[in-house]
């Protein structure tokens, strides 16, 4: 092998070397561009399909609200019980409006302000909606 194999100052190497790293630059290039679109690609469709399943969870809400509100009367437990009933199927009827109308990062924003403001509770919530879910998969 000849001294001359790779030498800095031949400027055919050089030329050699600036072609290959502009080549590499550019396949770096086009991949970022690829994934970035691929990204927003998948950006988009979570974000649709959280939309349509945040729409379908505030109907459902509607529909149980107003069964709630229909069945109240013939409660057991009198008055008492027919204004709980009412007053949780209004609850119902907020949660499904607010959804309606908010999008995930309002959501997302709303949950760590209660976090925040309510951390032992939050947490003790969570375990137990964990728990009851937990139940109902193993049975």
């Amino acid at each position: 092998m000849s001294r001359d194999a790779f030498n800095p100052s031949n400027s055919e190497n050089t030329s050699d070397l600036s072609d290959t790293i502009s080549d590499a630059k550019d396949r770096a290039s086009g991949l970022a561009s690829k994934l970035k679109d691929k990204a927003s690609q998948v950006t988009s469709t979570v974000s649709d399909t959280v939309g349509r399943q945040r729409d379908n969870v505030a109907g459902g809400l509607d529909r149980l609200a107003s069964t709630i509100h229909e069945k109240a009367g013939s409660l057991p437990g009198g008055q008492k019980a027919t204004n709980a009933a009412n007053n949780l199927a209004e609850g119902m009827e907020s949660t499904a409006s607010y959804l309606r109308e908010h999008d995930l990062k309002d959501l997302g924003d709303s949950m760590a302000g209660v976090y925040r403001k309510y951390p032992v509770q939050s947490l003790l919530s969570t375990v137990a909606i964990g728990f009851l879910v937990g139940r109902a998969l193993r049975k």
